[in-house]
């Protein structure tokens, strides 16, 4: 498991571009709350950020990989549906997922 935690944990840190505290102040804010279908993209990813490496599991590289392979696709969206000024529901989905697209 070793050489696939290694490999896993470089691509999910390479992803995502939130830390924890970004991510747990964003899941506060009520515009969090008008993407995703559930609030469980924000529990995962606030747990992953938070934990060592050395305390990932066989479940947090597959939850890993899942946010991997979310974000591959959703940052490739472009979208115009507009919820708030600037920010559209694929912004506020990719924030959900550990993703801030205007950093």
């Amino acid at each position: 498991m070793s050489k696939e935690l290694d490999r896993v944990y470089k691509k999910y840190k390479k992803a995502v571009n939130m830390t924890y505290t970004e991510l747990l102040i964003w899941s506060k804010k009520p515009l969090s709350k008008k993407a995703s279908l559930s609030r469980e993209p924000i529990k995962r990813n606030l747990r992953l950020l938070k934990k060592n490496k050395s305390d990932w599991t066989a479940r947090d590289i597959t939850e890993a990989n899942k946010t991997i392979s979310y974000l591959a696709r959703a940052k490739k969206i472009k979208s115009s549906n507009y919820i708030q000024g600037n920010i559209t529901r694929n912004d506020i989905a990719l924030r959900n997922w550990a993703y801030d697209s205007f950093k």
